[in-house]
């Protein structure tokens, strides 16, 4: 089985980087209660607690925007969630308060090289302070524990995806129903209907939710250029959308 990797390719300033140019990214003073956590610690401590937790990690991959003030990475980890399909872990943070310590999970998929994040799988934040890395690492050492268990989980839910036949009408039905819930906006819309009825990858051909959310995640995979940690909401609410709209999951 081909492995996953985390693709991370970025616009508007934000760039890739090797993991000693986010090392030596220079984090700024405390002011009173705001204690600025190093990026590279966060990234350690979070890569540390998935190996302490037996999880190995196939392929990183770091960004850093705003004048390194923002930093967004991406583990691609060995676990299966189905072929092809892997699971994968977010990890953010910021100097300049855009947004708080923050790690999520989800999966990732190598045929059309998507990632798709769970808010039920992995969701954790805390402030940057005194004893906020202790209480992220805490934070991510309880969420773990649960990974293997969730990895069972995704499994059946992806399974039942792909089992889970839709028609046209169905499937023109969830994406304006998607619009109409803010989920994606409407330049994206003829995009996704013609990439259900016309799929890029012979994989998708089927006409499951699995390849319908797909079609979302295909399109949307700019959103992951531009703005990966926008994205990760993004695909948060989409699984949710996607799982209760064809009863995967009790509304």
């Amino acid at each position: 089985m081909a492995q996953a990797t985390a693709n991370l390719i970025l616009h508007r300033g934000a760039r890739l980087v090797e993991e000693n140019e986010l090392r030596g990214v220079k984090t700024p003073p405390p002011e009173g209660r705001w204690y600025p956590i190093p990026h590279i610690e966060v990234l350690e401590r979070v890569r540390s607690t998935l190996d302490e937790a037996g999880f190995a990690i196939s392929n990183q991959q770091i960004a850093l925007s705003a004048n390194n003030a923002r930093f967004f990475g991406t583990l691609t980890l060995t676990s299966a969630v189905a072929e092809n399909v892997h699971l994968a872990i977010g990890v953010r943070s910021s100097f300049d308060r855009t947004f708080p310590l923050a790690c999520i999970g989800g999966n990732k998929t190598v045929v059309c090289d998507n990632l798709l994040f769970r808010s039920d799988l992995l969701s954790v934040k805390r402030k940057h302070s005194i004893n906020g890395a202790l209480n992220f690492q805490n934070d991510i050492a309880g969420a773990i524990q649960k990974l293997g268990h969730f990895q069972i989980i995704e499994q059946e839910r992806i399974a039942s995806m792909v089992n889970r036949e839709l028609s046209d009408m169905e499937a023109d039905s969830l994406i304006l129903k998607a619009f109409e819930r803010g989920i994606v906006s409407a330049p994206y819309l003829p995009r996704i209907i013609r990439e259900w009825r016309e799929p890029q990858f012979e994989e998708f051909k089927p006409r499951t939710a699995w390849s319908l959310i797909s079609c979302f995640t295909t399109i949307l995979g700019e959103r992951a250029r531009t703005n990966p940690s926008q994205y990760a909401i993004q695909t948060m609410r989409l699984n949710s959308f996607i799982d209760k709209s064809t009863a995967l999951v009790p509304v």
